[in-house]
């Protein structure tokens, strides 16, 4: 410290002097205890898979244990509503992706509310979803799907995480096709019944059905994004497929409660800038179907507002409000 800013320190006293200087202090003293990581859905699927592979590699870095504690239930409210109503003192952080957007948009009656109650902390990676039937359906691409479900139409259904994603509600407006809905508490739960032909088809997160594409038990027909998924070269966009007004791709990202400290979102933003740094890391998220895409919590913050607002703009479209 030069001369001037102790003179500067001296003549505010004490107690100013202490405030001027608690963020770093703050900073080099957190964590002193295991962290818990909270993921919204049973584990086994895609925000689950990618939170262990982050806790393992982050809990090194700060020194302490990161836990993974799965809350699964209600279109994985519970687990955003028990973070955004955690301590914020950054001991509670949460697994989220682009269902927070999407929850608060077409949901009524919320217990938080994601762009007020949570921080965004880090940005982990993106994805587009892909629609996927069993490897005993009688069709290979969208056309014939398209046209097995409305030639079925009394006995065709598709899982669902959430009650109302906007991949699914855009096939199916953009389509002409409809089908009973059947939810699950995550995507772990439903494939077992995709791949056993209890369910014509789902449009399920990258990560977590690419395994089953590979092993041949899941068809891929189509991804959702603007242009083919590195992950899935061979499997063409909804637009090539035929299908025009499908574009949409999914995110994963770290949060804390309103309230934390600054200190310590910076902390754990930058951890996290170094996780997704590592090679290990990037190929074990590009191994399970996901674009490593970080971005510091600034960076994130102004993405995840944009996301909001996106979904707002799906919630209109499609009128959709939910209990």
């Amino acid at each position: 410290m030069n001369t001037s800013r102790r003179s500067f320190l001296a003549f505010l006293g004490a107690g100013a002097a202490a405030l001027l200087t608690a963020g770093p202090v703050m900073a080099q003293a957190y964590p002193d205890k295991a962290i818990r990581m909270v993921v919204p859905y049973a584990a086994g699927g895609g925000v689950d898979n990618i939170a262990r592979v982050v806790a393992q590699h982050l809990a090194p870095r700060l020194k302490q244990p990161v836990v993974i504690d799965n809350k699964p239930g209600a279109n994985a409210n519970i687990g955003a509503d028990l973070v955004a109503k955690a301590p914020p003192d950054g001991y509670t952080v949460l697994m989220g992706a682009t269902f927070l957007a999407f929850n608060r948009a077409a949901m009524k009656n919320l217990p938080y509310d994601a762009a007020k109650d949570l921080v965004p902390v880090a940005r982990v990676g993106r994805a587009p979803t892909v629609l996927v039937v069993p490897a005993t359906l009688p069709v290979t691409n969208v056309a014939e799907l398209v046209a097995y479900l409305k030639a079925n139409a009394d006995k065709v259904s598709y899982g669902a995480v959430g009650s109302a994603s906007p991949p699914t509600l855009l096939f199916a407006r953009q389509t002409g096709t409809a089908a009973v809905q059947v939810l699950y508490k995550g995507g772990s739960a439903a494939l077992p019944d995709l791949m056993a032909g209890r369910l014509t088809y789902m449009i399920q997160t990258t990560s977590e059905v690419i395994p089953h594409i590979a092993s041949g038990k899941l068809k891929a027909l189509a991804v959702t994004s603007g242009e083919r998924f590195k992950a899935l070269p061979n499997v063409p966009t909804f637009k090539e497929a035929g299908v025009d007004g499908i574009d949409w791709t999914g995110w994963w990202g770290m949060f804390v409660p309103a309230g934390t400290p600054a200190a310590v979102v910076q902390r754990l933003s930058s951890e996290m800038q170094a996780v997704m740094a590592m090679p290990e890391v990037a190929a074990a998220v590009d191994k399970l179907g996901v674009e490593p895409a970080y971005q510091p919590a600034p960076e994130f913050g102004v993405f995840f507002r944009k996301s909001v607002s996106d979904h707002e703009s799906y919630a209109r479209d499609f009128k959709l409000s939910t209990e």
